[in-house]
Parts: C-alpha cells; sequence; structure tokens
C-alpha cells in the first residue's frame, strides 16, 4: 500500500510539473522532438505527453533497478535489430 501512495504522489507532482510547464521550455521541446505526424492538437497533446511522463517518472521513482534493467533490455534489443536490419540489407540485392 505505501508503494502505491508513493506512486500516487509521485505521478501527481510530476504531472502538474509537466501540465504547468508546457507553455514554456517543455511544450516546445516536445513539438520539436515529437515527430509532425504524431503531432495532434496541443490541448490534447498537453494531457496525454504529461501523464505518459508521470507514469515513467512514479514508476522510475518507485522502482528504478527493474526500470534501468528495462530500459538496458530495450537497448539491446535496439541495437540487435538494428545490427541485424543492417545485415540483411547488405546481403539482399535490391537490383
Amino acid at each position: 500500500m505505501t508503494v502505491f501512495v508513493v506512486w500516487i504522489i509521485a505521478f501527481a507532482a510530476v504531472f502538474l510539473l509537466a501540465y504547468k510547464a508546457w507553455d514554456g521550455a517543455f511544450g516546445r521541446a516536445v513539438s520539436r522532438w515529437l515527430p509532425g505526424v504524431l503531432q495532434g492538437d496541443p490541448a490534447q497533446d498537453r494531457w496525454i505527453i504529461s501523464g505518459a511522463l508521470a507514469v515513467l517518472a512514479a514508476t522510475f521513482f518507485v522502482n528504478p533497478i527493474s526500470m534501468l534493467l528495462t530500459l538496458i533490455l530495450l537497448a539491446l534489443v535496439i541495437w540487435g535489430g538494428k545490427r541485424l536490419a543492417c545485415w540483411t540489407m547488405r546481403r539482399v540485392k535490391l537490383h
């Protein structure tokens, strides 16, 4: 129960900070980082991006080791997939 309460408090704090900072540097950074295809209505983006950031930050705050191991595992899978795709493209004859 304590972990849940800490997670909710961290979620609320990060969500409010991200939501309030949307008109400033945070919103400009997200609009530069997000591809044009994924950008929608700025009012909806504000809620979605703030919520996603809050979930990630609260989970990282409550369980940092699992998050770090997950991020390392994802990075290794992406790196391996990229290497495999490059190797495959070298082997494929495109003409």
